[in-house]
């Protein structure tokens, strides 16, 4: 019987967070309902994640089908985009090697799209830990400064996403039929982002609900929590280069330039040009109410 779920497991360098993230997926399968698959593809691991990936699979591979690659650093969209095309599933989850899972949380996911055969993607939040897995924020949405209130309504759901970013996590389940149109940009270190501008092009296409489906830990090596400014500027240049691929989008466009003018004015900010800094979020402001008015 083929699956339906394919859990999807980037790794790289998370040898103590992995067996936790394991662990989950095991109890979270046992509250499925319907087959599910485990692809795992580690990147190229200087420590032994390696080693732990492999032990868990011998001591599982009787439960489930899992899949095992290892392979040459080739960054996280190359990754992504392998492991889409060895999945079988219908749906897809996809599980930084860092994060874990609450169990049944796929399930409860995967029933809104029983109730909403229409959808695209299924979203919803999670709880923030640090490296120790200590609570740091009850919210992971609240946490990045989005608005549960707002991605509650389907109206407001676009506009919440986009202008207060703030996705973390494996909080969602994906059609994986939505890749037929939409492949991860392999010189990309922040693959969400991308991924969720591609889905907002759907009317529709996403649907939140306000349960906890995961832990999305906080740490030194985060790639998006480093506090390196050269490594800032260029995260948040490739943030930028998104924002630039998607903005000429009718449907998006309203909302990303005043998104744009802020991405530029933080990258200002930290190379010091606060004149250009002010100016860039000038236009961030005058763009966000024009788009506010219109809405």
């Amino acid at each position: 019987m083929l699956p339906v779920i394919s859990y999807l497991i980037p790794s790289y360098n998370h040898e103590d967070y992995l067996p936790f993230l394991l662990e989950s997926i095991v109890l979270d399968i046992k509250q499925l309902k319907v087959p599910a698959e485990v692809i795992i593809i580690d990147d190229g691991s200087a420590d032994r994640s390696l080693w732990v990936i492999q032990a868990w699979v011998e001591a599982n591979r009787d439960l489930f089908p899992i899949s095992c690659v290892s392979q040459e650093n080739r960054g996280i969209g190359a990754v992504l985009n392998r492991m889409v095309d060895l999945s079988r599933g219908e749906y897809l989850r996809v599980c930084a090697s860092d994060d874990v899972l609450v169990p049944g949380s796929t399930q409860l996911l995967y029933e809104q799209f029983m109730l909403r055969p229409y959808l695209v993607c299924v979203l919803a939040d999670a709880k923030v830990i640090d490296a120790g897995g200590e609570l740091i924020h009850s919210s992971s949405i609240a946490y990045h400064g989005g608005r549960i209130n707002r991605l509650v309504e389907p109206q407001a759901l676009p506009k919440e996403i986009i202008q207060h970013w703030c996705v973390a996590g494996p909080t969602h389940l994906l059609k994986k039929n939505h890749h037929q149109y939409m492949r991860y940009d392999e010189s990309c270190r922040i693959e969400d982002y991308d991924l969720f501008l591609s889905l907002l092009e759907i009317p529709d296409s996403i649907f939140f609900i306000n349960e906890i489906v995961s832990l999305y830990r906080v740490h030194t090596t985060n790639v998006s929590k480093t506090t390196n400014p050269h490594r800032r500027i260029e995260n948040i240049k490739t943030f930028l280069s998104i924002i630039e691929r998607y903005i000429d989008r009718q449907i998006l466009a309203g909302y990303l330039i005043s998104v744009k003018y802020k991405t530029v004015a933080k990258i200002k900010f930290l190379q010091k040009k606060y004149l250009s800094c002010f100016f860039n979020l000038c236009l961030s402001t005058l763009f966000k109410m024009k788009s506010e008015l219109q809405n």
